[in-house]
């Protein structure tokens, strides 16, 4: 048994069709068929029933497909390691974000990385904390731009800047003049939650302090992203919390909200990048963190430069 016999037979279950496998491996189908005969008759059993107009792995097969999907995707990651080491940018450079973050940070992480390595080639997954810190040890993704939680792990968290919470309300809100407020301050009785999880105390103080968080707002409205909240509140005497970030853009896309900073210190989110230990692109992540850095994005407030140093351990929730 070698490589090419799991190529086979990885191609036959994924197409089930020998001709279509054949030419997806760029060879004629009776080699094709004939290996994978011989590898049935190595294993003594058969990998696949032939039956005139269909094909279909055994429960035997079925096991073999699964592992060879598996030793065929290790083998391009060994591949994948050694272009790293001689060539960073040989190939592309993949980055998760947390939901949280993406809508905000796509164009200037994009901006930004083109600044920096203008012929690289991108790709981006959106995913959860959990999901991508996974993604980023299973070496499906190089980094991860998440938020700091709770949760260790064996990854390296490089902290890059600080996002404040804002309470959003409308332009002619009562408040709407203020530039901070305390969250004992915060109309509970109009305030809508979001399900998206912040990473921040402040809702929980907000439910902590009052019973009544939403008794006033007409509907029953418990938004999912940042984007719905404040939509309805854009329109209606009631407020949400917003990290500052969705708060830029929303000033930018002229949304006719006044955005009041929670004044509490421990009302601020730490944002970094996780990454692997000892990752071959190691220089060309700490180059693009350097980057981030010295060219924040609007509303943050950039880590000081002696932590630029990556600690091990990622505390951040989604």
């Amino acid at each position: 048994m070698n490589l090419r016999d799991l190529e086979y037979v990885e191609a036959v279950g994924r197409l089930m069709n020998f001709s279509r496998a054949a030419s997806a491996c760029n060879v004629s189908q009776p080699a094709l068929s004939n290996q994978i005969k011989k590898l049935e008759q190595e294993l003594g059993a058969k990998l696949f029933d032939r039956r005139v107009h269909d094909i279909r792995p055994t429960d035997l097969g079925k096991r073999v497909i699964e592992s060879a999907r598996t030793i065929l995707g290790e083998t391009r990651k060994i591949h994948d390691m050694a272009t790293e080491y001689r060539d960073p940018t040989a190939i592309p450079l993949r980055i998760g974000m947390a939901p949280t973050l993406a809508p905000y940070l796509m164009h200037y992480l994009f901006t930004q990385i083109r600044a920096l390595l203008p012929d690289i080639k991108v790709t981006m997954a959106e995913a959860t904390t959990d999901q991508l810190t996974a993604l980023v040890e299973n070496r499906d993704i190089d980094i991860a731009l998440v938020p700091r939680s709770t949760c260790e792990t064996r990854l390296d968290f490089t902290p890059l800047f600080d996002e404040p919470l804002y309470l959003a309300v409308p332009k002619e809100h009562s408040m709407a003049e203020r530039e901070e407020i305390d969250f004992q301050d915060i109309p509970a009785g109009r305030l809508i939650c979001t399900r998206a999880p912040l990473g921040y105390a402040a809702e929980d103080d907000v439910r902590g302090c009052s019973p009544d968080v939403g008794k006033d707002v007409p509907l029953d409205l418990t938004a999912t992203t940042f984007e719905t909240a404040c939509r309805y509140v854009c329109v209606n005497n009631a407020c949400t919390i917003v990290p500052a970030l969705a708060a830029e853009q929303f000033k930018r896309d002229g949304w006719g909200l006044s955005f009041l900073r929670l004044r509490k210190a421990d009302h601020v989110r730490n944002i970094g990048v996780v990454s692997r230990l000892g990752c071959p692109r190691k220089p060309l992540l700490t180059a693009l963190c350097e980057q981030i850095y010295s060219h924040p994005p609007c509303g943050v407030e950039p880590v000081a430069a002696a932590h630029l140093a990556p600690t091990t351990g990622c505390h951040g929730s989604a």
